[in-house]
């Protein structure tokens, strides 16, 4: 199933709401950001729940400058986007993943070493991460715990 915007998701049936800002994901008559507030800075796309993973379309805000990573000098002048799959904190069970369009920027700063830099949304990506800030911690612990190859096979289960 797959649904956009302000749609909201029962067990068997979908109802329309009207009257909910775009961009806002419902589910059972439940904002998405409130089950997943690391989504707050981000626009959501769409939203679908399956049996095997649950996976959120977002893209970043188009407006707002982004801070560059290698001087950090804030720039928008915008080179491209690309699509970012990033692995994230189970929900009802079911693995999510996130689907997130961000930009690519060219920085501003003629002496900066990087040309162009991709945008980091704070809270969600992490500079050459495929999970979530908050599902690394959560591995990281796991690791420290379980030390090795115990929290490797609890965490592939």
């Amino acid at each position: 199933m797959f649904y956009r915007h302000a749609e909201v998701v029962a067990e068997t049936y979908v109802r329309n709401y009207v009257g909910f800002p775009t961009g806002s994901l419902w589910l059972c008559s439940v904002e998405l950001v409130s089950l997943l507030p690391q989504l707050a800075n981000v626009l959501g796309v769409s939203f679908e729940a399956s049996d095997a993973v649950v996976v959120v379309q977002a893209r970043t805000r188009s407006v707002d400058p982004a801070e560059c990573t290698g001087c950090g000098q804030l720039s928008d002048w915008r080179h491209n986007r690309y699509a970012r799959r990033l692995a994230d904190v189970t929900l009802a069970g079911r693995p999510v993943r996130i689907d997130l369009s961000v930009r690519r920027l060219y920085c501003e700063n003629v002496t900066c070493p990087k040309v162009t830099f991709a945008e980091q949304i704070t809270g969600l990506t992490t500079r050459y991460q495929r999970r979530a800030p908050q599902l690394q911690r959560l591995v990281e612990d796991v690791g420290v715990v379980l030390a090795g190859r115990g929290g490797a096979r609890m965490l592939r289960s």
